[in-house]
C-alpha cells in the first residue's frame, strides 16, 4: 500500500471513531436512566483540605437525604470529585474533565474566588452550570451568565465590619492587611470603601502572600501607624500567623478579619493569642422560624461526629437548590437547568436561595469573637 493511501485510511478511521463517539456518547449527566451525575471541586489536599472537607460533607450530607427520598425524578445524584488543590490551574483542568470527560451538567463549586474566576467562560462556552457555595469576591457577581452562588459577596462582609467597628466598636482608625489573592484585594477596596464612608480613616495597606508563615514586615508598618484596629482579610493560615505575632511584637490594636479566618484551625495556629480577635462569616438562617437548621445540625453531627461549620451548610444548601432545579428542568442536557435556577427560591439552612440577575443571593453577615478558644458571636 502506497504512503498516502495509509495515511488518508488512518484518517479516515479516526474519523469514524470520532463520528461513532459524537453519536453515542451519554448525554450530560446520565451515566444510566437511573442516575444523575454531577460534578464538585474543592481543595481536598493542601493548605485548604479543611475547606474542601466542610464542602464535602455538606455535599453528602444533602446527596444522601435527597436520595433516600427517591432521588430526581427517581434518579439517584451521584458526584465526581474532584481536588483543584486551591490553585487556578488544576482548577480549569478539573472542570474541563468533568465537562468533557465525565458530562456533567452542573457543577459544584470550586471553593474559592479566583478558581470560580477562571472556570467560569468554560462554564458559558459548555452551558454547564457553576455553582459556588463559598466564592465571595465581587468580580464573581456577573462572571458568567452560568454562574451562581449561594453566598453574600465581599462587599456585604466589608460593610458589616465597618460598621460594627465604626458603631459598635468606636472604632476610628483601621490598618489592612490582605491576603493577596482576588478574595483579599476585593475585600480591602470594598471596606475602603465603607470605612471612609462612616467616617473612619484608613492609616496603612500591606499585603500578605496566601499562606504567608511570616507578616512581621507588615505588622512593623502596623506598630508604627497605631491603628485602633487591624481589618485583616486573610485566611486562617496566615491570620494565625497574624494574631501570634502581633501579640509577640506588642502590638496592642484589635483584629477584626474576615470568613476565611473564620475555622477552627485559625485557634490553634494562634493560641491565646486570638483571644478578643473579631471574625465574620456568613450566617445561618432564621433558627426561630426554621427548623431544618436545627435538623441539619443534629444530622451532621450523627453523620459526622463533629458541629457543621456555615460552609458545610452553605454547600449543603446548594446542593439542596441544584437538585430542585434538575427536577424542574425540562432536560439535564441544555441550559434548562439555568433557566430552572433563575427561578429558585429556596428556604435553606443558610437563608433564603433566590437568584438575582447576575447570580447572587442576598444573605447577611454575622461577626464572631474569640473568647475562651471559642468563636462566639456578637451580631447576628
Amino acid at each position: 500500500m502506497r504512503k498516502g493511501a495509509w495515511i488518508l485510511g488512518v484518517v479516515l478511521a479516526v474519523v469514524a471513531i470520532a463520528i461513532v463517539w459524537l453519536v453515542v456518547r451519554p448525554p450530560r449527566g446520565q451515566g444510566d436512566a437511573r442516575s444523575i451525575r454531577v460534578g464538585a471541586i474543592s481543595p481536598f489536599t493542601g493548605e485548604g483540605a479543611r475547606y474542601g472537607h466542610a464542602a464535602r460533607t455538606g455535599i453528602d450530607l444533602a446527596v444522601d437525604e435527597i436520595n433516600a427520598k427517591g432521588g430526581v425524578k427517581g434518579a439517584k445524584i451521584l458526584v465526581q470529585y474532584e481536588d483543584d488543590r486551591g490553585n487556578q490551574a488544576d482548577a480549569v483542568s478539573a472542570f474541563n474533565k468533568l465537562v468533557s470527560v465525565d458530562r456533567v451538567p452542573a457543577v459544584l463549586g470550586p471553593f474559592y474566588s479566583g478558581n470560580v474566576l477562571a472556570c467560569a467562560p468554560i462554564a458559558d462556552r459548555s452551558k454547564v452550570v457553576l455553582l459556588t457555595g463559598s466564592a465571595t469576591s465581587d468580580n464573581v457577581r456577573g462572571a458568567g451568565r452560568y454562574v451562581f452562588r449561594v453566598c453574600p459577596s465581599n462587599d456585604e462582609q466589608a460593610r458589616t465590619i465597618a460598621d460594627y467597628a465604626f458603631k459598635i466598636l468606636r472604632f476610628r482608625s483601621a490598618f489592612v492587611i490582605y491576603r493577596n489573592v482576588d478574595y483579599g484585594v476585593t475585600l480591602r477596596d470594598a471596606f475602603d470603601k465603607a470605612f471612609k464612608g462612616a467616617g473612619g480613616k484608613i492609616v496603612g495597606v500591606e499585603a500578605v502572600p496566601a499562606d504567608a508563615g511570616d507578616v512581621r514586615a507588615q505588622l512593623t508598618m502596623v506598630k508604627q501607624a497605631s491603628p485602633d484596629f487591624i481589618f485583616a482579610a486573610v485566611h486562617f493560615p496566615e491570620g494565625g500567623v497574624l494574631l501570634r505575632q502581633a501579640k509577640e511584637l506588642g502590638i496592642t490594636a484589635a483584629v477584626m478579619g474576615t470568613d476565611g479566618g473564620h475555622d477552627p484551625e485559625l485557634l490553634k495556629i494562634a493560641g491565646n493569642a486570638a483571644e478578643g480577635s473579631y471574625w465574620a462569616t456568613m450566617g445561618w438562617g432564621n433558627e426561630s422560624s426554621n427548623p431544618a437548621i436545627a435538623a441539619f445540625r443534629a444530622a451532621y453531627r450523627l453523620r459526622f461526629g463533629e458541629d457543621p461549620g456555615v460552609y458545610s451548610g452553605l454547600y449543603y444548601d446548594a446542593t439542596m437548590v441544584l437538585a430542585e432545579a434538575l427536577g424542574k428542568a425540562e432536560s439535564i442536557d441544555d441550559a434548562s437547568i439555568r433557566a430552572a435556577l433563575t427561578e429558585s427560591d429556596y428556604e435553606g439552612v443558610t437563608g433564603r436561595n433566590r437568584f438575582d440577575d447576575r447570580g447572587d443571593v442576598t444573605k447577611p453577615f454575622a461577626i464572631y469573637q474569640v473568647r475562651n478558644a471559642r468563636f462566639v458571636p456578637v451580631s447576628q
